[in-house]
């Protein structure tokens, strides 16, 4: 790769990124974890206090969210499918 990114860039780069480790995490809880750790999982992640937690800002708080989401869509997608 060559050339300098813009903040942006970086930005983009880094969601895309995560977005990519996240599906490669599901993909393996999906093979190896029984629904109970999924939903521990979920439950875990909603239960972030973030009152009191350091990263207690919205875009983190909405992470959280959007990880249980798609947890839960991922999942109760596929035992439906079952």
């Amino acid at each position: 790769m060559s050339g300098s990114f813009s903040k942006e860039d970086e930005l983009v780069s880094d969601v895309v990124a995560c977005q990519l480790v996240i599906k490669q995490i599901l993909d393996v809880i999906d093979v190896i974890a029984p629904v109970e750790v999924r939903e521990k999982m979920a439950t875990q992640l909603r239960s972030i206090d973030f009152a009191g937690h350091p990263s207690a800002d919205p875009v983190t708080l909405r992470a959280v969210q959007k990880a249980v989401a798609l947890i839960e869509l991922k999942f109760t997608r596929q035992n439906d499918a079952h």
